[in-house]
């Protein structure tokens, strides 16, 4: 699964974003709401679920928090790259200069490669494996 597909499970959108609104949209997915927090509990004056679920508890939305939390920084490197790599066009004209250059062979000496491997080593990718990509069943 690619990143944009899993920050899609919980945003609806590319990007990484969490919060409170998003772990409630994943726990009831087309759910209608509006709610208010304070005191330390959230309340819900107004919830419609297509599903007739109820709210969920502040546990599960903060579960939830946590989870898309843990998702968005396994994942921060791949978009820290795509800030700092060079456009696609410019990148498939370092490759095309290194292939005319004759620097097939040594690849890794060319431009792009560097340009590239400095990216990654900069922004290195996430150890072990990622967090839980579905919410947990309530």
């Amino acid at each position: 699964m690619n990143v944009n597909e899993v920050a899609k499970q919980f945003t609806g959108q590319s990007g990484l974003s969490y919060g409170i609104d998003t772990a409630i949209k994943a726990l009831r997915p087309g759910a209608k709401f509006e709610m208010s927090a304070g005191g330390g509990t959230f309340n819900f004056p107004k919830w419609s679920d297509p599903n007739g679920k109820p709210p969920p508890t502040k546990d599960q939305i903060m579960a939830e928090f946590e989870r898309q939390k843990a998702v968005a920084e396994y994942y921060q490197y791949a978009y820290d790259r795509c800030h700092h790599y060079p456009d696609g066009f410019e990148q498939l004209d370092m490759l095309w200069h290194a292939v005319n250059d004759g620097l097939c062979e040594g690849l890794k000496e060319s431009e792009w490669f560097k340009k590239i491997d400095e990216v990654k080593k900069k922004y290195p990718k996430s150890t072990g494996e990622p967090p839980p990509s579905e919410p947990a069943e309530d």
